[in-house]
């Protein structure tokens, strides 16, 4: 144990680089962990809304848009988000006028809310078609209330079930079907609901999951975090390089002993130094993955950075001074953080071939314990 506690103590020793270390991580954890805590809102598509109507359809719209898991709805009067446009807090302004339920009444379909957009925003059309869901039941209510009013008056024969011209029950007014709707709505007889189920690739393993947007934020959140460790660890290394481009590695092959003993305790030792990160960063989610997902996501970090401490070593190794291991390690770094964050998106890019990266791996576990 002699090279593990000696190799710790060179660490502990060079006392510029632990306060940069210590600072580092607390100040990289704190802004980890506050991006965390605002991922819902964070992952939400910021958008304004006026509502100009008092009429009960238009407040039942607002209400629903104010409510909705995919908009961060920002309200005021239009020139305080007029402000919020110009200044880049929201990207679109939606209008409810003061004609909206009046429009749905008289069967128009079109320019029923008022859109106000930068010129340049190219995805302002997505965030359209998302109010424009919130606006369906509205849409669909008053079509079918019109085809409900409009049909021809017949009852039903008890004998044959068929429908024959002749005297019908009256048909119930517009407060009357809205009740009636509402209830087949919340009955499972008559109500859907999309049947989402994830099944990986090659598995006939089927699992229900709650997928969210901030689930996406939280994946990067992830990838930052490996991207943290994995610079921890090339800087935990450099006395490997120093060691190497000073001869002294060649020096301790004559003094015989089990090198590869040593050599694998002294990567422990690193491991170690890199522990107090490792633990605060499987803290981060700790709301969302409980103490059991906390603590599988202290040895995937774990694991990510003693494989990362194995290839750091390589490098060292390999190169002739400590200036080139930094620099190769910091591209090694760059290469599997940019594999790990375009792995989040392989489904949309095809290059599924990078989720077999170690930060990707990371990742993939990392979102596993938040689901």
């Amino acid at each position: 144990m002699g090279a593990f506690v000696l190799r710790l103590k060179l660490l502990l020793a060079d006392r510029i680089a632990t306060v940069c270390y210590a600072l580092c991580v607390i100040v990289m954890i704190s802004v980890f962990f506050n991006m965390n805590i605002h991922a819902s809102d964070n992952s939400k598509v910021p958008v304004g809304i006026l509502c100009e109507s008092d009429t009960p359809v238009a407040k039942r719209l607002y209400d629903r848009l104010l409510k909705s898991d995919a908009l961060r709805v920002s309200t005021g009067t239009m020139e305080e988000l007029t402000s919020l446009l110009m200044d880049g807090y929201i990207g679109s302004i939606f209008v409810i006028g003061d004609d909206y339920e009046e429009k749905l009444r008289d069967g128009i379909r079109e320019d029923l809310i008022k859109v106000i957009t930068p010129s340049d925003d190219t995805s302002s059309i997505i965030v359209q078609d998302i109010v424009a869901g919130y606006m369906m039941y509205d849409v669909c209510f008053f079509r079918t209330f019109d085809e409900y009013r409009s049909l021809p008056d017949v009852y039903v024969d008890p004998d044959t079930g068929e429908n024959l011209p002749g005297p019908a029950a009256p048909k119930i007014n517009e407060s009357e079907y809205y009740d009636y709707v509402a209830e087949l709505a919340d009955n499972p007889m008559y109500g859907f609901d999309f049947d989402i189920r994830y099944t990986e690739i090659g598995s006939a393993e089927k699992k229900d999951m709650n997928i969210t947007t901030a689930m996406i934020y939280r994946q990067v959140i992830a990838g930052l975090i490996g991207l943290l460790l994995m610079v921890l660890v090339v800087c935990g290394c450099n006395g490997f390089a120093l060691e190497h481009g000073q001869s002294i590695a060649a020096r301790r092959k004559t003094t015989g002993g089990n090198l590869f003993t040593a050599y694998l305790l002294e990567m422990l030792s690193v491991l170690v130094y890199l522990t107090p990160a490792i633990f605060l960063s499987s803290l981060i989610m700790l709301k969302e993955s409980g103490f059991g997902g906390a603590a599988i996501i202290f040895l995937l970090g774990e694991a990510l950075c003693a494989f990362f401490i194995l290839v750091c070593f390589v490098v060292a190794r390999a190169v002739g001074s400590a200036s080139s291991y930094q620099l190769v390690g910091t591209i090694i770094c760059l290469v599997f953080g940019a594999c790990g964050f375009i792995s989040t998106f392989s489904a949309l890019t095809g290059t599924q071939v990078l989720n077999a990266t170690p930060v990707a791996i990371y990742i993939k576990q990392f979102a596993d314990m938040l689901v």
